[in-house]
């Protein structure tokens, strides 16, 4: 957070902005000279509060971005480094709200999201609970007249599972993603763990894993992902890995759930913010699927930064002008 510092020299008071910045382990603090305080008004420190923090944004944002794309393997068109360096400014930013925001209006934030994402991940199923009923369910523990009791236990379980996933740093592995699933599909389905019947995708031309080769097929999906999540960029490890889950799907209800639970919770890992997949965007997002199964990468890159700039636009970016506020201390 950013301090206005007042320092009295030889009996006069003099403005300065204070902050400290952190890159990996270097640590250093910041100061800005404004002048002399008396000629300072409270809406000309607020302007040069916003350069300020502007300027250090953009230099910490390069920062990190060339230490990314120095280390990292590579990185799938069009994710290149004008691209992750527009991520990397809005995670800047995220990181201000999660860690300046009042915790109650943090908490208001949070409920709005997941109440949206648990809304548009079940719709992207058939779900036809509205937002608003969506709401009522998670917030209000009531139901409207009329409303399947699957639907309504597939919000409560969604809801309570993304707020575990927020708390939670275990590691994956088969056990951890057989509990989500046992998780989403609490009182609905009692088919729990990985298939052992064959399943048919309507309308889809890949070929799903056969029963007796899921265990394997998630077995080496474990294997990719230890061996690469230190050297691909994390927005494209999370996306890689929901598509080849997709791919597998190694349940017999719930994969599109799950998947979507499993790629939050690689970026919450990594340190950057969740994503929400419209069901809007339904057809484009199966159409992304369907073209990573062909290991052409190109399409669900391209979707997964547009709407994961779209999610921060429209779920994070106006907190952040009310996380960032100026104290004030003399020394």
């Amino acid at each position: 957070m950013t301090a206005l510092v007042i320092r009295v020299i030889k009996g006069k008071k003099y403005a300065y902005l204070e902050t400290t910045t952190r890159i990996k382990d270097d640590v250093r603090k910041i100061s800005k000279y404004l002048g002399l305080y008396k000629l300072l008004d409270k809406k000309m420190i607020e302007e040069e509060k916003i350069k300020f923090e502007n300027e250090l944004l953009g230099k910490k944002v390069k920062q990190k971005t060339e230490f990314i794309f120095n280390n990292i393997k590579k990185v799938e068109i069009p994710l290149d480094f004008d691209e992750i360096e527009k991520i990397e400014q809005m995670n800047f930013k995220y990181k201000d709200i999660i860690n300046n925001l009042h915790k109650k209006d943090l908490e208001d934030l949070n409920k709005r999201f997941v109440a949206n994402y648990v809304f548009e991940s079940n719709a992207l199923e058939g779900n036809s609970l509205t937002l608003k009923n969506v709401a009522e369910v998670v917030f209000e523990n009531r139901t409207s007249k009329g409303k399947d009791l699957r639907e309504i236990y597939d919000a409560q379980n969604s809801y309570n599972l993304f707020l575990v996933l927020q708390r939670t740093r275990e590691e994956l592995s088969h056990d951890f993603i057989i509990k989500l699933h046992s998780l989403v599909m609490d009182k609905i389905d009692d088919r729990v763990g990985y298939r052992n019947v064959p399943v048919v995708l309507l309308g889809k031309a890949t070929k799903l894993t056969q029963p007796e080769a899921v265990y394997k097929e998630m077995n080496a999906l474990l294997k990719w992902y230890y061996t690469n999540e230190n050297n691909i960029y994390p927005l494209e490890l999370a996306f890689k890995f929901h598509a080849k889950f997709e791919k597998i799907h190694p349940f017999c209800d719930g994969n599109g759930r799950v998947g979507r639970f499993l790629l939050n919770y690689i970026l919450i890992r990594k340190g950057y913010f969740p994503i929400i997949i419209r069901k809007t965007t339904r057809n484009s997002y199966l159409k992304a699927l369907e073209a990573a199964d062909r290991d052409k990468w190109i399409v669900i890159i391209r979707f997964a930064l547009k709407h994961y700039k779209e999610t921060f636009r429209k779920f994070f970016e106006i907190y952040y002008k009310y996380a960032k506020k100026v104290t004030t201390t003399q020394d």
